[in-house]
């Protein structure tokens, strides 16, 4: 059993339904001590009584944001005020699932030089009640994460102590502050998925949390302008062309390409890597195997040719 203090954080906003659920799941977690704490991102409904109710358990911590912080604001005051060297994190219309916690402490102790451990997840789609179970890679590094989100949702527990003291989720970012996240702490400690479902993720078509910004688009290319430097060209090109598609369809990205200034063979390498992701994505719907796209691009990130020595950003 893990004797470690596992504090998860939970930002809200404006959804006291789904939140008591999201809380439960967490303190209803065995194999350890678990300290959670509920960052209320200046909600103007009655999430502060749910809170306070909350708050009743002595495991709960309950901080409120004066003005919305968005998600990666409202994790990091959450951070600020845990005092559990583990930490995690769940979204308020998420929950996790029974087991998730003893399996991943007991995963850190078997390993005590992993920096992160996340698992696999359920994707429910609460509209049709379907659900479906993302398998993503369980190994990979932070080269595989420059390409891809191979995490794909927020659940993962960090183990501070071999992380720097100002580890934090980018503001920057309107979307993909997880994946940022995620690959930042890759390049300092190895990060594995235990290949357990342990995290349910709700696709119900509302905001998740608070979104700030101007939406994918504009994460993808705050993610490329940040990490680009660290990147091949052809790693470079088809983020460019992601940013493209999202902006302006399959036209856009077609002009994207033939607009390409890259070093030789990137552009062709970074336009076969996003029609085959396209192909595992159309598979993975029908199959409904949301993370063979994931698999697939770990795969295909070591069959890449390697870079040329002159680095055309």
């Amino acid at each position: 059993m893990a004797t470690h203090l596992l504090s998860v954080v939970l930002p809200t906003h404006n959804r006291p339904d789904r939140l008591e659920t999201a809380a439960r799941s967490v303190l209803d977690q065995e194999g350890g001590p678990v300290e959670l704490v509920i960052v209320d991102d200046a909600s103007g409904d009655h999430t502060p009584e749910v809170c306070g109710r909350l708050a009743d358990d002595p495991r709960v911590r309950v901080v409120r944001n004066a003005e919305s912080l968005g998600p990666a604001g409202s994790r990091n005051r959450g951070m600020a005020v845990a005092t559990g060297d583990l930490v995690g994190f769940c979204d308020d219309d998420d929950a996790w699932l029974p087991g998730a916690a003893s399996v991943v402490c007991d995963r850190m102790d078997r390993d005590p030089g992993v920096g992160v451990v996340t698992s696999w997840h359920q994707v429910v789609h609460d509209r049709t009640g379907r659900t479906a179970v993302f398998r993503g890679p369980q190994e990979y590094r932070a080269e595989h994460l420059l390409w891809f989100d191979l995490v794909a949702i927020p659940f993962g527990v960090i183990r501070r102590s071999h992380f720097p003291d100002d580890l934090a989720v980018d503001t920057d970012l309107p979307t993909g502050e997880d994946w940022d996240l995620w690959l930042r702490c890759a390049r300092i400690r190895p990060m594995v998925t235990v290949p357990r479902t342990l995290y349910a993720y709700h696709q119900h078509g509302g905001a998740r949390v608070t979104r700030v910004g101007t939406g994918p688009a504009t994460g993808r290319q705050r993610f490329l302008d940040k990490h680009g430097p660290s990147m091949s060209p052809s790693c470079r090109a088809y983020h460019r062309l992601v940013v493209a598609g999202v902006v302006g369809g399959r036209g856009a990205v077609v002009r994207q390409l033939g607009s390409e200034r890259t070093a030789p063979g990137a552009a062709a390498v970074a336009a076969s890597v996003l029609a085959a992701g396209s192909v595992a994505t159309s598979v993975a719907r029908r199959r409904r195997d949301p993370g063979l796209p994931a698999r697939l691009m770990r795969t295909l990130v070591d069959r890449l040719p390697a870079p040329p020595a002159r680095d055309d950003r």
